[in-house]
C-alpha cells in the first residue's frame, strides 16, 4: 500500500510517496520538491498573495496526478506556520481542494513538532535523550524526548523567512546584520537554556542543515546518502558563514545547485541552528534528510493501526 504526505510550508512544498507493508514502517517511493515561497510578505501583510495561491493550486494538482500514478490510497496534506497566521488561509484551503481534490489541514505547532520528531528519529534510537530541530520558513520547532518521556516541545514562531525579511534587506550577509540576527536569536530562544534535562544529541532536519553540511563538504548538489546521519559541528557552521560574508545573494550560485532558492535564507537558518545548539549545550548535530513529511505518514499509520 502506498501513502503520500504533502508538507506545505512557508518556503517549500514537499511530496513524499511511501510504501508500507506492516502499517508501521515506510519505504520512500517518490519525492518531489517545489519552492513557491508561500510566506512571501505574509508576516508583514497577513495575507497570502493571489499569485502564490495559484502556484500552490498548480503544485497540488501536479502532486495529485503523481499520487494517482503510484496508486496512492491516502494523502496526508498539512499546512504549517504561514497558514496558521494568514488571514486568508480558508480561501487557500478551498481553492487547493477545488484544484486537486486534496484537503489540506492546517496543523498546530505542537503537532508539527511531534511529527517532525517522529520522522527525524525514524532510524535513530529513541531511547536516547534526543532533541529534534526543524528550522522552517516561518517557524522553528524544537522537541526533546527520551523514549516516550517529553522533556521539551515548542514551535517558535520565527524562521528563515521571517529573519530574512526583518534583518537581511541589504541583499547580503554583513557583520552588522549578522550581529543583529545573533542578538535577536540569543534572546528569542533563551528559554531553551532552562530545559529540565539537556539532550545527549540533536538531529536537525530541513534545508538549512542539509545545505550547510553540503557546502562545508564542497558538494555542489544534493547527495542524500552522503548527508543522512552525518555530524555537523558549530565550527563548520561558522566556516560556511564565513564564505557568505559580504557576498551578494545573486552570487551564491557559484556554490552550485545545492543552494538554489535558499540564497537569501541560508545565513539566517545557520544562525538559528547555531543558537539552538548552544542553548541546549551541544556543539554539533546529526543531519537527517527525513522529517515532517515522513512523520506525517508515520503519525497517520500510528493512529490507523487497522490500515
Amino acid at each position: 500500500m502506498n501513502i503520500a504526505s504533502i508538507d506545505t510550508g512557508t518556503n517549500t512544498v514537499l511530496l513524499l510517496i511511501a510504501s508500507t507493508k506492516d502499517g508501521k514502517n515506510i519505504i520512500p517511493v517518490k519525492e518531489l520538491h517545489r519552492m513557491p515561497r508561500m510566506g512571501e510578505e505574509v508576516f508583514r501583510t497577513g495575507i497570502i498573495k493571489q499569485e502564490k495561491i495559484v502556484e500552490l493550486c498548480k503544485i497540488y494538482s501536479d502532486y495529485q496526478k503523481e499520487c494517482e500514478k503510484y496508486d496512492v490510497s491516502k494523502i496526508v496534506a498539512a499546512g504549517t506556520n504561514v497558514f496558521r497566521i494568514a488571514k486568508n488561509s480558508d480561501e487557500v484551503i478551498n481553492r487547493v481542494f477545488e484544484a486537486s481534490g486534496i484537503k489540506m489541514e492546517i496543523i498546530p505547532g505542537e503537532m508539527e513538532a511531534d511529527c517532525a520528531y517522529l520522522g527525524a528519529t525514524a532510524d535513530f534510537d529513541r531511547n536516547e535523550r534526543i532533541a529534534v530541530i526543524d528550522i522552517g520558513g516561518g517557524s522553528s520547532e524544537v522537541t526533546c524526548k527520551e523514549a516516550e518521556n517529553l522533556i521539551f516541545r515548542k514551535s517558535f514562531t520565527t524562521g528563515v523567512v521571517t529573519l530574512r525579511e526583518n534583518f537581511l534587506q541589504e541583499g547580503m550577509l554583513t557583520s552588522k546584520n549578522r550581529r543583529k540576527i545573533e542578538e535577536f536569536c540569543d534572546d528569542y530562544f533563551k528559554e531553551l537554556s532552562e530545559m529540565a534535562n539537556f539532550p545527549k544529541k540533536a538531529i536537525s532536519i530541513a534545508g538549512t542543515p542539509t545545505t550547510l553540511f553540503s557546502l562545508n563538504k564542497g558538494y555542489g548538489e544534493f547527495y542524500g546518502d552522503r548527508i543522512h546521519k552525518q555530524l555537523l559541528a558549530i565550527e563548520e557552521i561558522d566556516s560556511v558563514l564565513s564564505l557568505l560574508y559580504n557576498l551578494p545573494f545573486s552570487e551564491y550560485s557559484k556554490f552550485g545547485p545545492i543552494i538554489k532558492g535558499r540564497e537569501d535564507l541560508l545565513a539566517a537558518g545557520a544562525i538559528i541552528l547555531k543558537t539552538i545548539l548552544k542553548k541546549t549545550g551541544l556543539n554539533s548535530t546529526f543531519v537527517s534528510i527525513t522529517g515532517l513529511r515522513f512523520g506525517l505518514i508515520l503519525n497517520y499509520l500510528q493512529n490507523h493501526q487497522s490500515v
